[in-house]
């Protein structure tokens, strides 16, 4: 028989999440060795771990299951991130935890406050929800009455991100404590919080329907081991620990990620590199003027792109071994995203696109 009989019909009309490809592949296409590609379009950590990380991860036990309780892991985060073990749960990235959540409330419907990061849309349909998208406002800013009006709509779990990607724009206590008053779960993915150093944990100890997610993809420089972690109302992390995969985080991810923790103040130093960094390619690229960028609180930065096709800046940019990203979608016509990397990285940036300039 026809196995494709037995899926789920609504599968054919899923829209696949397009991950950003690896530097070997995107080295093939464009015909430049790896080590001529400046990888600014995954809002990676281009420095990378602490050789502290690397020595751990090459003395861990590899060959034994990690601990499904995470009680080494749980306890390292709270303390980081200033809560009670009882209230961490660790995962394989922030989109393990998104997708627990989702599994644990299994909503008819999602609000998702667009442009932002894709895995909300793309998993909350997986899991059959319907997701009403609510565009943000002028300047980014959220749309509080219409994030209401999608609750009220019947909407059990909203999703928000601080700082927002693409956007790098960051929400307020008050708007964050403004949705966290809907009868709704409330995630707000700070995986880029490092960077801004405003986190809304604070807000934990009055909302109990709030979760909190984290990743040490970005700050960490982790993103190849998967490892991020949720905060939120014990309860709430009780049923996301019985729910979980056993294992979702593996051994090399959790002694990497404890080690991060206890390097924090080595890593802090890189953390401020990338933020500077980021200030100065700001700077250096208003100055051409064609590229307007939204202030940014993250390790990133969204560029209005004034006079030209943001596609052709990208695909110009990627024939030079400078790799950014494009968004092909109404509401960020027209801009394209940077990564902060090193000063090198920067560097090369600007001599690509003044090299656009002179063609």
């Amino acid at each position: 028989m026809d196995p494709l009989t037995l899926l789920r019909p609504d599968l054919d009309q899923l829209e696949e999440y397009v991950p950003v490809q690896p530097l070997d592949v995107l080295a093939r296409e464009i015909g430049l060795p790896v080590e001529r590609l400046v990888k600014l379009d995954a809002n990676e950590n281009l420095y990378g771990p602490i050789p502290e990380v690397v020595e751990a991860i090459t003395h861990a036990d590899l060959h034994i299951y990690p601990d499904p309780g995470q009680a080494a892991l749980r306890e390292a985060i709270a303390g980081y991130a200033g809560v009670r073990p009882e209230q961490v749960v660790g995962g394989t990235g922030a989109d393990d935890l998104i997708d627990i959540v989702l599994r644990l409330v299994m909503p008819k419907a999602v609000v998702n406050v667009t442009p932002t990061f894709g895995m909300y849309g793309f998993l909350a349909k997986i899991c059959g929800a319907r997701v009403i998208d609510v565009p943000r406002l002028e300047g980014f800013a959220p749309d509080i009455p219409g994030i209401r009006k999608a609750v009220e709509a019947g909407a059990r779990v909203v999703f928000l991100t601080s700082p927002n990607n693409p956007t790098g724009t960051s929400l307020s206590e008050a708007e964050a404590a403004a949705v966290c008053e809907l009868p709704a779960l409330v995630v707000i993915d700070e995986a880029y919080v490092e960077f801004s150093g405003h986190s809304l944990t604070p807000l934990l100890a009055r909302y109990r329907n709030l979760v909190i997610l984290r990743t040490f993809s970005k700050w960490a420089g982790l993103a190849g081991l998967r490892v991020g972690y949720s905060l939120s109302d014990p309860e709430l992390a009780t049923r996301m620990m019985a729910i979980k995969q056993p294992y979702n985080v593996n051994v090399a991810a959790d002694v990497a990620a404890r080690t991060a923790i206890a390097h924090r103040g080595v890593i802090r130093e890189t953390v401020a590199a990338i933020v500077a960094e980021r200030e100065r390619m700001v700077r250096l690229i208003a100055e051409l003027g064609w590229l307007e960028p939204v202030p940014s609180e993250a390790n990133f930065v969204l560029f209005r792109v004034l006079g030209r096709r943001a596609k052709d800046v990208r695909d110009a940019l990627r024939k030079q071994g400078v790799l950014v990203r494009y968004y092909d979608r109404p509401d960020l016509a027209n801009y394209i995203r940077i990564s902060a990397g090193r000063p090198e990285d920067t560097d090369r940036l600007l001599a690509a696109l003044r090299n656009l300039e002179d063609a």
